[in-house]
């Protein structure tokens, strides 16, 4: 049944109550309770008249008590009783439209004309209603009636279809009458409300209450069932669900009393064997719920939904229904995987009910359909070790289960045992062996099933193979005392009569001499891990086991050319004991068994003119190998790559052996080499070097290679050196060893004086070295490099690079600055210069705020050398600027250039370096007289009268004079260094300068002017 059904049958249920019948019992309650005048009471003050009984309608009924409480209240009664008059009309009111209304629409006599007129009388009549109602409410808001009266009001509103307006009566009245007895069905009546108007949120706060009021029953289970769908709106799933696990633990408890179902279990369990109306809305239920599930984690969130609800008293009883309705809606939906997962996970969750096995064939049938035969597999393992003998299933199982069973576990633990065993011969190493002991374990399980008396029937085979397959698979997997068990009874058994038995007792004989040979070493591992003293008894007890079934299988199957294979053996043995004398013996022996020479002569050993089988040449490549491993481990290197040699001619290259021993021989040859490393540094750089041409592959190579450039450096030998390191950087550019290389190659080239190949490892250094020192130096290096190449445009990007990346240390920044400066003067490219020179001055004084400790003579003279230089540069600038007419425009484009010479010169002052003071004194006196006497030449106005001009030529004159007595000044401050015994030709200069000038201006009083104001 879908929600819009059930809304609607809700819906009508509602409307169906009658509006009067709360009203009227109420009425009665608050009649017994009140201590006023009673209606009773107000119809005895009437007159005791006895009046004719007669027959009336309902209809007639009221509108005749209408018309009476209508007199009454003309007569203006007190106050209490007019107002239970009014109530009680308001009540009459009530029962007359229940009566009228509606009452002959089902006529089907009667024509649209006159249902339409009776629904418009209907909805007035309803509307009449609702205004005594209000009216009521608004003149006696304290009434205890009002609880009554609201309560119809809101379903009058709701009957017109006008939800807010009810709801909203609803609302006042819980919030009034919070215990009011109609509190279950107000809260269902306004969550219902609530659902239609999309209030999801209000909707499922109203459910919650109906369930939690008194006398619920009737609205219990739609409540849960409708705050499910409203949480499911919300999208608030993980609530929904729980709701509607709650309907489904309503509808089983409400079928208890049913025999049938109550002896149920969740062995046989249906929601189909409910009632009809339970069954329907179970089935709804768990659609939506599966909807909801798929719409989240699936089967997961099912999982946690059913862990988290166990406390419910019938869930264990149907949730295997919940799994199987979610797998079949996936089903239905594609979802095969997500379907899948549902069986899995109900298979985890309940793995001991009767469901899992039935599921899992359910889940079986679905990837047999999709080809996932891995995954068949898997679930056909599961079955057998959920459900086979050793399992607690079966145990508890009663025999129909068990007969229902057995079957599927016959088969899949004949299929499961044979594939493992099918997969684990193509296993190598530690898992090769993890394999077999499941393929032994399987194969157990299938026997001890086959064996089964009730299993008789049912079996198509001789379990024989199977038993042998059983004894492999334990030798495989080093179970090797219950190989050796079963392969000696199946050996030795007098009674065998026929071939096929007689075959696998010639295989499972042999097998014995390997099996003791395995315990016999499995022993002498132990003793070794455990460092016990060997147990003399035990130890040649094994000894004998294996020379007795040694002689045993020799006697029994003399022709059998394993002998070879137990030759073979031994030499294993014989290697594992470091008994090399008898290793050496029964390598010879396989040798020589397939005309190959002896090791006593290993380099001449090839192969024989006659192509050895397969089986031959791996006997030839173990029992080598192993000899040359035996050199190895003895330090016998040089004999051992001989060995190697040999066992690598009889090796597949694909094996792993192959890579191995290519291994081995690449060591062999470095550890002769490591040898003579001290004594014979030229022999063991060779030797080094060797381990690359003969096994390129192995990881031995590298190391090798810089081990033979390490010797080649210390040696001294350079060129040799870079001609190793440098093809080894270009193959291996990533290798972790390529990072040191070019310190390395640096250190050769500054050796062999190719200074720009130097550089251009220290730069590979620095972009690939972390911040630093070592960055830093490297760049500086690198700079200096390049310059003594006479790669003056390398030095100079690199040193620029220098410049910007490393302000510190700061000496070393100042000295690449200047260099910077040099490279630019050298090209003539003054701009570049100047910049240079300007960067210098602005680290200077960033430098004397942070430690002007760390500025020492040198950064001081290079600061002057800067100053001094941009002054002369601003210096020409001012000389340059020309004073044309008006003059105040010129002037102060003049006075600018000769405020940033000053500025300039200013700094190399304040450096007070010797060297450069004079000079900038000079040219700081020379601006102003400059200045003075470029004020006296410059351009008249052409539109001055003859005495204008004059007045401009005196005002000239009155700008210039300061500026010649500043001149003045300056000079005289400099030529008063000669009285400290400073000599310098800019000193004498000024002197010079002086005698030119007037000296009587020396007598001149100083005048102040806005001039030299504002250059100074």
């Amino acid at each position: 049944m879908s929600v819009s059904a059930y809304l609607s049958g809700a819906l009508i249920l509602i409307s169906g109550i009658a509006l009067s019948g709360c009203f009227s019992s109420g009425q009665t309650e608050y009649a017994q309770q009140a201590k006023r005048t009673s209606l009773g009471d107000l119809a005895n003050k009437r007159s005791s008249e006895t009046v004719a009984s007669v027959e009336m309608s309902q209809n007639q009924r009221s509108v005749a008590l209408t018309n009476i409480y209508q007199q009454l209240l003309t007569l203006e009664p007190d106050p209490e009783i007019r107002t239970h008059v009014e109530y009680r009309l308001a009540q009459i009111n009530t029962e007359s439209f229940e009566t009228q209304s509606y009452a002959d629409l089902d006529d089907e006599s009667q024509t649209d004309s006159q249902v339409l007129a009776q629904l418009t009388q209907n909805d007035a009549a309803l509307q009449k209603l609702i205004t005594e109602y209000r009216q009521l409410l608004q003149r006696y808001p304290q009434r205890p009636e009002n609880e009554h009266i609201q309560y119809q009001l809101a379903k009058a509103l709701d009957l017109q279809g006008k939800l807010d307006a009810s709801l909203a009566e609803v609302e006042s009245l819980l919030r009034h009458y919070p215990q009011t007895v109609y509190l279950a069905e107000l809260n269902f009546r306004r969550g219902e409300i609530y659902y239609n108007l999309q209030n999801y949120s209000a909707a499922i706060q109203s459910y919650k209450k109906v369930l939690t009021a008194n006398d619920n029953q009737k609205y219990q289970l739609n409540s849960l069932y409708m705050l499910g769908w409203s949480e499911f709106k919300l999208n608030r799933l993980a609530n929904a669900d729980k709701a509607f696990l709650q309907v489904f633990e309503a509808l089983v408890a409400s079928q208890q009393s049913n025999s049938d179902v109550a002896t149920l279990t969740s062995d046989n369990f249906t929601f189909e064997k409910l009632g009809s109306r339970a069954q329907n809305l179970a089935i709804d239920t768990q659609r939506v719920l599966s909807i909801s599930l798929s719409q989240q984690l699936q089967s997961q969130s099912l999982l946690t939904l059913v862990n988290d609800n166990q406390p419910l008293p019938y869930l264990g009883l149907y949730q295997h229904v919940l799994f199987a309705n979610l797998a079949e809606f996936l089903l239905d939906k594609k979802l095969d995987y997500d379907a899948e997962q549902t069986y899995q996970t109900y298979i985890a969750l309940a793995p001991g009910n009767i469901w899992s096995a039935r599921y899992s064939l359910k889940l079986l049938d679905l990837y047999q359909g999709q080809g996932k035969f891995a995954s068949m597999h898997k679930l056909k393992n599961d079955y057998v070790n959920q459900y086979g003998l050793s399992s607690t299933f079966w145990v508890n199982a009663n025999k129909a289960q068990q007969a229902e069973l057995l079957p599927q576990l016959l088969s899949f633990s004949d299929e499961h045992s044979r594939r493992l065993y099918a997969d684990a011969q193509t296993q190598q190493g530690a898992q090769r062996v993890s394999a077999f002991a499941q393929a032994a374990s399987s194969l157990n399980t299938y026997l001890q099933l086959a064996k089964l008396p009730q299993a008789g029937n049912l079996l198509t085979k001789d379990i024989l193979n199977d038993e042998y397959l059983f004894a492999d698979a334990n030798f495989e997997a080093k179970q090797y005392q219950q190989a050796l068990t079963s392969y000696y009874t199946i050996a030795y058994d007098a009674t065998a009569t026929s071939a096929a038995l007689r075959k696998i007792q010639q295989q499972s004989a042999y097998a014995t001499t390997v099996t003791v040979r395995k315990i016999l070493s499995q022993y002498e591992q132990s003793q070794q891990n455990q460092n016990e003293q060997r147990n003399t008894d035990d130890y040649n007890t094994l000894i004998s086991q294996r020379n007795q079934l040694d002689k045993e299988f020799i006697n029994q199957y003399p022709s059998d050319n394993r002998a070879l294979q137990l030759a073979s053996n031994a030499a294993q043995y014989s290697f594992d004991a470091q008994h090399y004398t008898d290793l050496k013996y029964f390598t010879d022996f396989v040798l020589q068994t397939h005309g190959i020479n002896t090791l006593n002569d290993a380099a001449s050993s090839v192969q024989t003119s006659t192509p050895l089988s397969d089986v031959a040449r791996k006997q030839v490549q173990f029992v080598s190998q192993l000899y040359a491993n035996s050199l190895y481990q003895q330090e016998q290197y040089a004999q051992a790559e001989e060995g190697y040699i040999l066992a690598l001619q009889y090796t597949d290259k694909s094996t792993d052996s192959w890579s191995e021993m290519r291994n081995l021989l690449a060591s062999s040859i470095y550890f002769q080499a490591q040898a003579v490393k001290q004594t014979q540094p030229e022999l063991a750089v060779s030797q080094l070097l060797r381990v690359a041409q003969a096994v390129p592959e192995s990881k031995y190579a590298v190391n090798a290679e810089l081990d033979a450039a390490n010797l080649l450096l210390e040696q001294q030998r350079w060129q040799e050196a870079v001609d190793v390191l440098k093809p080894f950087q270009q193959r291996y550019p990533n290798h972790e060893f390529s990072a040191i290389i070019p310190a390395k190659l640096a250190q050769s080239y500054e050796a062999l004086s190719q200074w720009d190949l130097a550089a251009e490892q220290l730069l590979i250094i620095v972009a690939n070295e972390k911040p630093g020192a070592l960055k830093r130096e490297a760049q500086y290096t690198a700079a200096e490099y390049y310059l003594k190449a006479g790669d003056n445009n390398s030095a100079l990007s690199t040193f620029r690079t220098y410049a910007k990346t490393y302000p510190q240390p700061f000496d070393v920044a100042q000295e690449v600055r200047f260099k910077m400066s040099e490279f630019y003067r050298q090209s003539g490219e003054a701009n570049k210069q100047y910049y240079w020179f300007r960067q210098i001055l602005s680290f200077d004084r960033k430098q004397l705020q942070q430690d002007a400790n760390a500025i020492q003579a040198r950064q001081i003279e290079l600061a002057s050398i800067a100053a001094f230089a941009l002054g002369e540069a601003e210096q020409r600038s001012f000389a340059a600027i020309k004073l044309n007419a008006p003059l105040q425009k010129s002037l102060k484009r003049k006075q600018d250039a000769m405020k940033k010479a000053i500025g300039y010169y200013q700094q190399v002052l304040d450096f007070q370096l010797a060297k450069y003071v004079p000079h900038a004194t000079y040219n700081l006196a020379e601006m102003y007289r400059q200045l003075a006497s470029d004020m006296m030449s410059s351009q008249r106005p052409g539109d001055l009268d003859e005495l204008a001009l004059e007045e401009y030529e005196i005002l000239l004159e009155e700008l210039a004079y300061p500026f010649e007595e500043k001149a003045i000044e300056i000079h005289i401050s400099n030529t008063q260094r000669a009285w400290d015994d400073i000599v310098d030709q800019w000193i004498e200069q000024s002197f010079k300068r002086l005698a030119q000038m007037s000296p009587a201006l020396y007598q001149k009083q100083e005048l102040t002017h806005e001039v030299i104001d504002a250059i100074h």
